[in-house]
C-alpha cells in the first residue's frame, strides 16, 4: 500500500521559486532604471543641441544681410565687367567697318556684336541674290571681317530676308587707322 502525507510541503521548491521571483524583479527594476537614465541623458543632449541649433541660426540671422550686400556687390562687378568688356571695342568702328562692306540693294535690320568672341551678326533685306553676294564677298575682302558665313536666306515678299555672321577683327582696324596716319 502506498501512502501520501497531503499534510507536508516542499519548502525548498517555494524558497528557489521565491529567490528567482525576487532575483528577476531587481533585475527588471536595474534595467528600467538604466533605461530611465539613458532617457534623461538624451532629453539633456537633445535640448543642448537645440540650444545650439538656435545659436546658429541667430548667427545666420546676423551674417545673411552681409551675405546679400556680398551678392549684390558680386553682382554689380559682373555687370561692371561686362560693360568694360563692351567699352573695349567702339562701335563707330564696327559701324563704319559694316557702313563700308554693304552694297547698294541690301537694307540692314539688326547688327549685333558679341564682345566676349566678337562674333557679327547682321540681318537684313537684299534685292537681289547678288547684292547679297556682294555684301558677303565685300566682307570676305575687308580686312574688318573674317569667315563670313551666310546662316540662313529667305524670299519674303520679293526680298531675300538674310542672317550673315563673322568675326570682327578690331585689331585690323586700330592698325589701319594707324597706318593711315
Amino acid at each position: 500500500m502506498i501512502t501520501i502525507n497531503f499534510a507536508s510541503r516542499n519548502y525548498r521548491l517555494i524558497a528557489r521559486v521565491r529567490l528567482g521571483l525576487i532575483a528577476g524583479s531587481i533585475f527588471l527594476v536595474m534595467v528600467t532604471a538604466g533605461m530611465l537614465w539613458t532617457a534623461v541623458c538624451l532629453r539633456k543632449n537633445v535640448s543642448s543641441m537645440d540650444l545650439k541649433l538656435q545659436e546658429l541660426k541667430a548667427a545666420h540671422e546676423q551674417t545673411r544681410p552681409e551675405l546679400l550686400e556680398r551678392e549684390r556687390i558680386v553682382k554689380d562687378l559682373t555687370a561692371m565687367s561686362g560693360l568694360m568688356e563692351a567699352r573695349k571695342i567702339s562701335w563707330t568702328q564696327v559701324l563704319t567697318s559694316v557702313e563700308a562692306v554693304v552694297p547698294v540693294g541690301v537694307a540692314l535690320q539688326h547688327v549685333e556684336l558679341n564682345p566676349k568672341d566678337s562674333t557679327l551678326t547682321l540681318n537684313g533685306m537684299a534685292r537681289s541674290p547678288e547684292s547679297l553676294r556682294n555684301l558677303v564677298v565685300a566682307m570676305e575682302k575687308s580686312a574688318s571681317f573674317k569667315a563670313p558665313f551666310l546662316k540662313h536666306q529667305s524670299l519674303e515678299k520679293g526680298n531675300i530676308s538674310f542672317n550673315v555672321v563673322a568675326v570682327y577683327r578690331a585689331d585690323k582696324i586700330g592698325a589701319v587707322v594707324q597706318g593711315k596716319q
